[in-house]
């Protein structure tokens, strides 16, 4: 729950910091794989920046953040759902055409980010496109209050091949656009769901 607290407390200076940042690349390889007005959730909307360009795309768009502070931001920018709740209480009693968890699933702790994208998966329909993305580290680390879980694009790729109803489609290998980030890498990755 500190990562939260951090999100609750820093709210506007994460809002900041994020919400301007030139995001075209990684929207341009998701939405290689999505089909018109598909039906997006939005797996950690944050300050709602992602959630806002899909809408605008004319997606249908379904956000989630645990934060209060950031759902309240997102409400005075978006038109679209928007649900608070954790990524281990979140549920849905419909299927998803794509996920998008833009440095989001970072924060989940690495003994349990398989059980995480397992359930996020079954909330994909058949042929559902997923991006995740993660800092590009061989370790683990906090800083200011968030835990991150790291990954490699080695590594990424051994998690996900424990899963056999997945295919991978492509790893996307960027360095952060922030001001002053151009040293941190992130690596993505875009799947569908198979069956």
């Amino acid at each position: 729950m500190q990562n939260i607290k951090y999100y609750n407390d820093n709210s506007i200076k994460y809002v900041n910091s994020t919400f301007n940042t030139n995001m075209s690349l990684l929207y341009d390889k998701f939405e290689t794989y999505l089909k018109p007005k598909c039906h997006i959730l939005d797996l950690g909307c944050g300050s709602g920046r992602d959630s806002l360009y899909f809408h605008n795309k004319n997606y249908k768009v379904t956000s989630v953040d645990g934060s209060n502070e950031m759902i309240k931001y997102c409400e005075t920018i978006l038109k679209n759902k928007i649900i608070h709740s954790t990524f281990k209480d979140f549920n849905a009693s419909y299927k998803f055409d794509g996920i998008w968890a833009c440095a989001s699933l970072l924060h989940v702790k690495k003994e349990n980010i398989k059980n995480i994208i397992f359930k996020y998966i079954s909330f994909l329909n058949i042929e559902g496109i997923f991006f995740i993305s993660f800092k590009d580290r061989d370790t683990d680390f906090s800083k200011d209050g968030r835990d991150f879980t790291c990954f490699s694009k080695y590594s990424l790729e051994n998690l996900l091949k424990q899963f056999d109803n997945i295919k991978i489609l492509e790893f996307v290998e960027t360095t952060d656009v922030r001001d002053n980030r151009e040293d941190e890498k992130w690596i993505s990755v875009i799947f569908k769901k198979i069956l």
